[in-house]
């Protein structure tokens, strides 16, 4: 009898190591999950901001359709609105179908849960939005603490905050 309980006993422990050692594995396997999917956003949302920017397009005529303003007043959040004519493999761009002229927005928004997130938000340059037809966002990274802008300026050979030659690329 005794040696059936030393036998349970050290079965019993083996167990608890293995179940700890299966938890520890579980765990790391969890973090690791979610560490890769946050570089994978914000590797698709500095690739997506990049198509953005690049195809960045201004038409004085009709400033109030391509306008070009950034705000970078907050202390913590920048914004960046911008017309531009959009390539197909565009992120959300079989939404608007044949329309490659749209106004995208980067702005940093509460979500349900009070978190910062990074949102891009797509319209047709020439659509009216409503309810009914209303702009496309899309979150590009979750529980941002910063997102700041800088420009360059070339008369003085550094980067600035505050871009001040509004609707000029």
């Amino acid at each position: 009898l005794i040696e059936i309980l030393i036998a349970i006993t050290v079965f019993a422990v083996v167990m608890m190591g293995m179940m700890t050692t299966w938890k520890c594995i579980i765990n790391g396997t969890q973090v690791g999950e979610a560490a890769a999917a946050a570089a994978q956003r914000a590797r698709i949302s500095m690739k997506t901001m990049e198509d953005a920017l690049v195809n960045t397009q201004i038409a004085r005529q009709n400033i109030q359709y391509f306008s070009f303003v950034a705000d970078t007043s907050h202390e913590n959040f920048a914004s960046l609105s911008l017309a531009a004519r959009l390539p197909a493999n565009f992120l959300c761009s079989g939404y608007f179908g044949d329309n490659v002229m749209r106004r995208v927005t980067f702005d940093v928004e509460k979500d349900a849960q009070n978190r910062n997130n990074l949102v891009m938000t797509q319209a047709p340059i020439l659509a009216i939005t409503s309810p009914q037809y209303p702009p496309k966002s899309i979150t590009l990274a979750k529980d941002v603490t910063f997102f700041g802008l800088e420009f360059w300026s070339p008369t003085d050979s550094e980067f600035k905050t505050e871009f001040l030659p509004t609707n000029e690329v």
